[in-house]
């Protein structure tokens, strides 16, 4: 069975376990969508797509709507996942520039403009 993983959306948020929404494709021909990238305890995991719902006690309580059935397609599916995860991350770093403003430097910044500035008259 092929898997592809996509990751839909990643949570930039130190605070919230949710890392990241995923989706994931089988075959070419089955789609899972609302995939959750989490950081628990023990590192990184994926959480599967669930509903909530209150039992008798009116407790909520939550019920996959998409699971592996066995281990080896569980693991095949968390792996995927895992790796797309990393793979965006990675990529957001490689791509993300940040620029620092060092005190005064934007009155500079304006002082050069100015100085250099000559009406046009049309």
């Amino acid at each position: 069975m092929k898997i592809s993983a996509k990751i839909n959306r990643i949570v930039d948020n130190p605070e919230y376990a949710t890392k990241a929404y995923a989706s994931v494709t089988l075959d070419g021909m089955f789609a899972v969508h609302g995939i959750r990238v989490m950081d628990g305890e023990n590192g990184l995991f994926v959480n599967m797509p669930s509903t909530s719902f209150q039992d008798n006690d009116g407790n909520t309580k939550y019920r996959d709507t998409f699971h592996a059935i066995t281990k080896p397609a569980r693991e095949a599916i968390s792996k995927a996942v895992l790796n797309s995860y990393n793979y965006a991350i990675e990529q957001s770093q490689v791509t993300e520039i940040e620029i620092e403003q060092t005190e005064g430097e934007e009155e500079d910044i304006e002082e050069d403009l100015s100085e250099n500035f000559e009406p046009v008259m049309t």
